[in-house]
């Protein structure tokens, strides 16, 4: 190595010529053809004793075509020559992730991943554990920012509750929040000079604040900005925030062997999850075992072997766990499912019940194949869970009860009830079906007494749709997007009930909110689909000047709404609907939830209907009950935007612009509707 490794620049300042591409015979190690990356028997690049790099030798020689030295050339340092660490042998260590290995790792597989087509199958193994490596390694970086960020910004305590500004004499126009002060410099003299001369000062970092079990905690707010850079809901960031800060507070070597690429991801996800209930010195005793463990194990055999150690540690972490699960995570809670279906989930519940309610369930299923209702088993389980929870029989249509004692076989096989066949579980065996609804008597499940679904929350269906004249989506809030057919299904189950109210928004060609109008008092839904109707008579089809009536059935159920449309403010605001108050009148909320369905903060899906709806300017500094002043914002959102630092305008009616304290700047806009 030369004593100087930047030598002096040439002469007039100029920058030494470096090393030109080496030709392809000659510039691997030596002893190997072009584009052998092995480097066994070397410790460094063979360089041809009578080469310079001004000797010619970007000339190809005379033997050999233009274009014919190619080949792929790694320089590594002489430690890391030999390639066979890449991927490791069992006897000496892999090469650890890193820059080095994601040099290696990108040389061979090229840009593309075309180079892979030309490795051996061996090389192609080493590709996979170094990639492997590597992505442990990244989640390690990341993880390690994001501890890094929370250490930085502690949780600050509350503000007490100020009572609220009164109402100002008359509405001004809205004006920009004033610039967040910068942190005050008078209690350093020497920062206050330096701030005068306009030389930053760095702010002190606080210290880490930490709870009993000596995790840390930070502020919600720093999970906003994370979640804006990494497209996650505010939720989802805090999450991983807090996991990051667990798995390098309590975890250190697990967390350090995750860096080194000795365990993936998911065996770290296991090791704390399993942990979570220790204290932080059992933990701490957990920690290196698992470590270890999580080398050699598959994640079924760590997940057990985990569970054993931590059962070892701290005997009674299984029942505090079950507790603590209980108390905050058990739920009962609709969702979609990827096929457009839905589904239902209760979570952490008492075991001794679930197992109750799934043997009512089984029993009531066999007593709706005795009453002659058919389907499978697996079928029949389905409809006695819908009927036990809308508190509706199909027993009473299909007929009467029979003596389970002597029930059919069942053949789907045997019961997969916790409770055994079900057919000793309660449930009546007189005869009478028992019923759930008022005075123990339930509704007969019979044809046209479908579900009966009150439009509490915003069903939003396009008018072609409802008619049968188009297949575009409609959208439940909270719940996700609804197929043709199911948007049908809901419209006719939300028109059973009185307590539903019926909307209509009328949209601009690019699929936002351009009027809205709700109709008074009880209506139908609007019509399903016409049946086909028959062929036409005669042997002639009917020709150009016979052509089939409109059809009017859109317009006839809108007139019947008698809906009176209110356009909704767009680029400008003429203030038409600004209204004195504080709290907007009904028609104003509906106005601005129609044109933002949802939470107007970047990446939240909180529908617009369980959100405040906030002044952007704070009332009490002079901002108006407007269209152009007001947007729903959920709870976290709104305390997020009055935390220091942040800012938050509305430059025009529905688009609302975000700048975090680090000067990131988000905008969200209106929603737009399918067309």
């Amino acid at each position: 190595m030369p004593e100087e490794p930047f030598p002096p620049p040439g002469p007039g300042g100029q920058e030494p010529q470096g090393p030109a591409p080496l030709p392809g015979g000659g510039n691997g190690p030596q002893g190997h053809s072009p584009g052998d990356v092995s480097g066994t028997g070397n410790s460094g690049p063979a360089w041809p004793s009578s080469a310079a790099p001004d000797d010619g030798w970007d000339e190809p020689p005379p033997d050999e075509p233009e274009g014919s030295q190619q080949g792929l050339f790694v320089c590594l340092p002489a430690e890391n020559m030999e390639l066979a660490r890449f991927g490791g042998d069992g006897q000496r260590p892999p090469m650890a992730p890193g820059p080095l290995l994601a040099m290696v790792a990108a040389a061979v597989a090229g840009g593309d991943g075309a180079g892979l087509a030309r490795v051996p199958e061996d090389m192609l193994f080493a590709m996979i554990s170094g990639g492997r490596r590597m992505s442990s390694w990244a989640t390690w970086l990341e993880f390690s920012a994001m501890r890094e960020l929370a250490l930085r910004h502690p949780v600050a305590p509350r503000r007490p509750r100020t009572p609220r500004a009164t109402a100002p004499q008359a509405p001004a126009a809205p004006q920009a929040p004033a610039a967040p002060r910068a942190p005050a410099a008078e209690s350093d003299p020497a920062a206050g000079n330096q701030a005068a001369a306009g030389t930053p000062v760095p702010a002190p970092v606080p210290a880490p604040a930490r709870a009993d079990d000596g995790r840390v905690q930070f502020d919600d707010f720093v999970a906003d900005e994370v979640s804006y850079d990494l497209r996650m809901s505010w939720h989802g960031a805090a999450d991983r925030i807090s996991y990051a800060c667990d798995l390098g507070g309590r975890l250190p070597v697990t967390f350090a062997a995750l860096g080194a690429g000795l365990i993936d991801p998911v065996h770290a996800k296991i090791i704390s999850e399993q942990t979570d209930i220790l204290s932080a010195a059992d933990a701490a005793k957990a920690d290196p075992l698992l470590a270890a463990a999580a080398q050699h194990k598959t994640y079924a055999e760590l997940r057990a072997a985990a569970a054993k150690l931590v059962l070892k540690l701290d005997p009674e972490s299984a029942e505090r766990r079950k507790q603590a699960r209980r108390k905050n995570d058990a739920h009962v809670r609709p969702f979609r499912e990827d096929s457009g279906n839905a589904g239902m989930s209760a979570r952490e519940l008492p075991s001794d019940e679930v197992l109750a309610s799934w043997q009512h369930v089984e029993q009531r299923a066999r007593e709706l194949r005795a009453a002659g209702v058919p389907g499978t088993l697996r079928e029949l389980r389905i409809r006695a869970y819908l009927d036990l929870l809308q508190e509706r029989d199909s027993r009473l249509v299909a007929g009467t009860v029979p003596d389970q004692s002597q029930g059919p076989a069942d053949d789907d096989g045997p019961s997969d009830s916790p409770g055994g066949n079900g057919r000793n579980g309660p449930g009546p065996h007189d005869g009478s079906p028992a019923g759930n609804g008022p005075e123990g008597r339930a509704r007969p499940a019979g044809a046209g007494t479908g579900p009966c679904l009150a439009a509490l929350v915003n069903i939003t269906v396009p008018l072609a749709t409802a008619l049968g004249q188009s297949g575009t989506p409609g959208e439940a809030a909270g719940f996700g997007l609804l197929d043709a057919g199911t948007a049908r299904d809901l419209l006719a189950a939300a028109g059973r009930s009185p307590h539903t109210r019926w909307c209509v928004t009328v949209l601009h060609p690019d699929g936002t909110a351009a009027a809205h109008g709700c109709a008074t008092g009880r209506h139908p839904p609007p019509p399903g689909p016409e049946p086909p109707g028959p062929e036409p008579p005669g042997p002639e089809p009917p020709g150009p000047d016979q052509r089939p009536p409109p059809d009017t059935r859109a317009q006839d159920y809108l007139r019947s709404l008698g809906v009176r449309l209110v356009p909704i403010a767009r680029g400008g605001c003429d203030h038409r609907h600004a209204e004195t108050g504080y709290q907007p009148s009904r028609k104003l909320q509906h106005l601005i939830r129609t044109r933002s369905t949802r939470c107007s903060a970047p990446g939240c899906g909180r529908p617009a209907a369980r959100c405040d709806l906030d002044h952007t300017l704070a009332w009490d500094k002079g901002g108006i009950t407007c269209e152009c002043g007001l947007a729903p914002l959920c709870r976290h959102h709104h305390r997020c935007k009055q935390a220091r630092g942040w800012q938050l305008t509305q430059p025009e009616p529905g688009v609302l612009v975000w700048r975090t304290p680090h000067g990131r700047t988000f905008t969200t806009t209106p929603t737009e509707y399918p067309l």
